[in-house]
């Protein structure tokens, strides 16, 4: 105890760790009022599909998931970057990495709208819900300015819209399930958030912001950013591939949906804990940045605590689940998708894996170390396919949620071992496991 009151205070009359805890704060608030909300309004909406409807939905989902890189072009951590470093003025940063996206947005939706008819050619049903969900990436592109918000690390702002936002949208579900509305209304309801987010976002930067400099395309920065980029398009193109493939072939594989609406219904509560440490990696990511030009040592001791703190976040939230998998499917979905709870109790481990190789993709970008990611969740990703392929025709669900765990691991861990310039992250993230090195390191900080 003595412990950890000591690691608190030390926290406490540390300026950097203050402003990575209020910021973090905002974050986790926004995010667990959002859980809350979304896990009460998808069970509901999951009770009133169906596990077969419920399926088709995520289906297309799956699909228009696979290319959502296309969309964002890996610019989020390029731009933050960006802005801290002040390489360029930040009306020309945000200009460029937002037209940037809406080029992205417009690829996606006609890549996923081929890949749609090719899987469903006779599905019109199916491809119009995809057309509709990819399409609202194009609209997304004005999250360019939550770059900023991260950048300047004021998290209330975009917080405080994302709240208000989705007291809205989950009423229009509610109302669409009350009024029984179809999967199509469902897929609009996405876009109609969407833009109300956009629009929001940009009243809050035209109102907050203090540089006042002209926004203005920059042939010049986006050759630059997209040379940077290329890297993250492509591994984030494969860590789509293996995080969302096995919805994709459960949906071709199996003769129904319903399996998949299972098996969805599973990774929904796996992956809600997820806010958690993306809002401390987000809040973490300009500080590590900074710490890089002159402070080596405190820039290394920031990443170890980062890793630290995501892998003890997933072990704790993982035993909670592992413990309550069944009790808690039964109580949000119900005894249509009581299999769930054995998929869960698989999938809650991967989302610690992910988390890890999300935090370590701050330290890669800071590095310039991009390139070498492209080759372990290559890795990953024929593990995940390979153990697809083998496992669903006999175990469904709970074979895919066993494929997606194994590819995680694999690129976690197992692949940037391999690398001599990633192979001291696979060293940091086993240490990152020691719960005595977490207090320390927060004593340290």
């Amino acid at each position: 105890m003595n412990l950890f009151n000591l690691a608190k205070d030390k926290l406490l009359d540390n300026e950097v760790a203050k402003k990575i805890l209020g910021n973090s704060s905002w974050l986790v608030s926004d995010k667990i009022f959002n859980m809350i909300l979304g896990i009460f309004v998808t069970a509901v909406v999951a009770r009133y599909f169906g596990p077969e409807l419920y399926g088709e939905f995520n289906y297309a989902l799956a699909i228009v998931s696979l290319f959502t890189v296309l969309s964002t072009l890996g610019l989020e951590i390029l731009t933050v970057k960006s802005i801290v470093d002040k390489d360029h003025e930040e009306g020309t940063i945000l200009c460029t990495s937002f037209l940037l996206r809406v080029l992205g947005g417009i690829i996606l939706t006609v890549v996923s709208s081929i890949v749609m008819w090719m899987l469903e050619p006779s599905n019109n049903y199916l491809q119009l819900i995809a057309l509709i969900m990819s399409f609202s990436m194009v609209i997304r592109s004005f999250e360019v300015i939550e770059y900023w918000i991260q950048a300047h690390q004021i998290a209330k702002i975009s917080s405080l819209i994302r709240i208000i936002v989705s007291l809205v949208t989950a009423t229009l579900k509610l109302l669409l399930v009350y009024f029984k509305g179809d999967l199509v209304l469902f897929s609009l309801i996405y876009t109609i958030d969407i833009t109300i987010i956009s629009a929001a976002l940009v009243i809050a930067y035209i109102k907050f912001r203090q540089e006042k400099s002209r926004w203005r395309f920059s042939i010049s920065y986006a050759k630059e950013i997209l040379s940077q980029s290329w890297y993250l398009v492509l591994s984030g193109l494969m860590v789509s591939l293996y995080m969302r493939i096995d919805q994709v072939m459960l949906g071709t594989i199996m003769p129904n949906k319903d399996e998949l609406g299972i098996f969805s219904a599973a990774v929904r509560i796996a992956e809600m804990w997820y806010f958690v440490p993306m809002a401390i990696i987000v809040s973490f990511r300009p500080v590590i940045i900074s710490k890089k030009k002159n402070n080596n040592e405190g820039y290394m001791k920031s990443i170890q605590l980062l890793y630290s703190i995501v892998a003890w976040m997933g072990i704790v939230f993982g035993i909670f689940i592992l413990l309550f998998s069944k009790l808690i499917i039964g109580i949000l979905y119900g005894p249509e998708y009581i299999e769930s709870a054995r998929i869960l109790s698989v999938s809650i481990w991967a989302g610690t894996f992910a988390m890890l190789g999300s935090a370590r993709g701050v330290w890669l970008v800071t590095e310039g170390l991009q390139r070498y990611s492209m080759a372990y969740i290559a890795a990953g990703c024929i593990i995940n396919v390979s153990l697809n392929f083998l496992l669903i025709p006999s175990y469904g669900g709970y074979g895919a949620a066993i494929a997606t765990l194994a590819s995680q691991v694999t690129v976690a861990i197992i692949a940037p071992a391999f690398f001599k310039p990633t192979r001291i992250s696979s060293i940091m993230m086993l240490r990152a496991f020691n719960l005595r090195r977490l207090f320390l390191d927060i004593k340290h900080k």
